[in-house]
C-alpha cells in the first residue's frame, strides 16, 4: 500500500512538483507552471528504509515522510478519502 498521490497528466510528476516550494527542484518545464492535474489519485507504493518493507497505506490528509525534509501532508480531498476508504475495506473500484 502506501501513498494516494495526484500525478500530472501531461509531465507525470506529483501535483506537489507544481506548487511553488517545490517548482525550483525541478528541470521539467511542466512543473514550473500549474500542470494538468488528473483529479483520479494515483496508489503509489512505498516502503521503509532502512529495510525496504512495504509501508501501510496513509490516510489522506496525514503527514508522510515525518521528521524529514521530504515531509509532505497528504491531500485529503474527496476523491482521496474516497479511495482510501475502497482500499481499507478491500474494494477496488479500478479493477472490480
Amino acid at each position: 500500500m502506501s501513498v494516494l498521490l495526484h500525478l500530472c497528466r501531461t509531465c507525470g510528476h506529483r501535483a506537489t512538483s507544481h506548487d511553488g516550494g517545490d517548482r525550483g527542484y525541478s528541470g521539467c518545464r511542466c512543473c514550473r507552471g500549474p500542470g494538468d492535474l488528473d483529479p483520479n489519485p494515483l496508489l503509489v507504493d512505498t516502503f521503509t528504509s532502512p529495510g525496504g518493507r512495504p509501508e501501510p497505506l496513509y490516510r489522506p490528509g496525514s503527514v508522510w515522510n515525518a521528521g524529514t525534509m521530504h515531509k509532505l501532508t497528504l491531500c485529503g480531498c474527496s476523491a482521496c478519502a474516497t479511495r482510501y476508504a475502497e482500499l481499507s475495506s478491500g474494494v477496488d473500484s479500478a479493477t472490480g
